[in-house]
């Protein structure tokens, strides 16, 4: 099919005349920002201990946002956004390409549904190491192109069967292996290494800070929590290296996927704000995160303000958003750079692998000070389909010559 120019960015340039000239002149950097299964809907009381939380911007009271609603008030809140799929891979597959699940031509997903037989989307979508998608797309136009934090659209096999490790380059070490030891180690940072090579196999001039999977799929008890500082620290090391040119970041968050990072375990986060910070997914890793307030800091915090601590972990990848944003401001590019919140499905009341709206219905916003005006709203239908078309369009692509089979 055509790579089609989806209708829902025409609000940015509605009375903005001269700002769409300027951005003709001077590409806008992009960074997409997106958690993992976040749903846009605020739960009840009672589901308090088996749901996620939105964001402010949301609607949610009970949470402290208050770097991201204010980018969102700033910008544009989108109330309708959804997704083409309530599943981690084909979600991610459809925004890094502009195409549907189902036109994947992926080894693993091929292999599993023929050609001319029935598909079945699920985590088996993967990108094509031989087709055009958005990061390759934007190279095409002078962008520098960057992945943080979860991939989970190659390689699907190698991930799920670690019988395959070694063929693949991998180094495999116990479940319950400690990553202090040198050894075990020394094999989990070269696994870190050798997935960021072959995502930037991809279209992506840089990988660091990235998870194949979930962290489950790390197949170790001690890096199965999350780590916001990790991924945090790489993104801002990639904008740092990337502002004489426009950019393009793709930063998938891991939170709120499961392990919950709000329930406790022996009278701890111990997947969230209680696990060691040093645990990354590239094993033990001893970094310098004094940028940001502590773990304990941020827990105290919203205790003070009389919120539930469990959903604290809103407030720690909060001020990692701020994080970027003081990047940002700090190299001169922050009026030019459009900043996207947003996750990849939802999962309020088992949404997930749904077509229920807690399954495909995401909180979205847009922050871009040099192109949308502040205190927008957008209440009709956005999907995830739209932003590859969007994104090259605003990189100046002449979409009438880029087709999508």
């Amino acid at each position: 099919m055509k790579c089609k120019f989806c209708l829902f960015i025409c609000w940015v340039f509605i009375g903005q005349v001269s700002s769409v000239i300027a951005q003709k002149v001077q590409k806008p950097n992009i960074i997409y920002i997106m958690t993992d299964d976040q749903s846009a809907i605020v739960p009840k009381q009672s589901d308090l201990e088996v749901q996620s939380r939105p964001f402010g911007f949301n609607g949610d009271a009970e949470v402290h946002t208050p770097i991201i609603d204010d980018l969102a008030k700033k910008g544009m809140i989108f109330r309708r956004a959804y997704v083409s799929s309530s599943v981690c891979s084909p979600s991610r597959y459809t925004m890094l390409t502009g195409r549907y699940a189902g036109r994947c031509e992926g080894p693993t997903f091929l292999k599993q549904h023929p050609k001319g037989s029935m598909t079945r989307v699920e985590n088996n979508t993967e990108l094509e190491i031989n087709k055009d998608n958005l990061p390759r797309l934007l190279q095409k136009q002078g962008y520098k192109t960057g992945i943080v934090g979860k991939s989970h659209v190659i390689d699907h096999e190698v991930i799920m069967n670690k019988h395959l490790w070694k063929e693949n380059g991998l180094h495999a070490y116990n479940k319950k292996a400690n990553p202090k030891d040198k050894s075990v180690n020394s094999a989990m940072k070269h696994n870190h290494s050798v997935w960021a090579k072959r995502m930037k196999a991809y279209g992506f001039d840089y990988a660091n800070g990235v998870y194949a999977g979930n962290l489950r799929e790390l197949y170790n008890d001690s890096l199965n929590a999350h780590n916001i500082e990790w991924k945090n620290k790489v993104a801002l090391d990639f904008i740092e290296s990337s502002s004489e040119q426009p950019f393009f970041l793709y930063y998938s968050e891991t939170i709120p996927h499961g392990p919950a990072p709000w329930l406790k375990k022996h009278g701890k986060f111990a997947h969230g704000l209680d696990a060691n910070p040093k645990f990354t997914g590239e094993g033990y890793l001893d970094a310098d995160y004094s940028y940001l307030p502590t773990r304990d800091e941020i827990k105290k915090e919203v205790e003070s303000l009389g919120k539930d601590v469990a959903h604290a972990w809103l407030r720690w990848f909060d001020h990692a958003v701020g994080a970027v944003v003081d990047k940002l401001k700090e190299k001169g590019i922050y009026e030019n750079t459009i900043i996207i919140i947003t996750s990849d499905h939802g999962n309020y009341n088992a949404g997930k692998t749904t077509l229920y709206e807690s399954g495909v219905r995401v909180p979205l916003m847009m922050h871009w000070p040099a192109g949308i005006k502040a205190n927008s709203e957008y209440n009709e239908l956005v999907q995830n389909i739209d932003f590859t078309p969007t994104f090259l369009d605003l990189a100046g692509a002449d979409l009438k010559n880029i087709t999508q089979s």
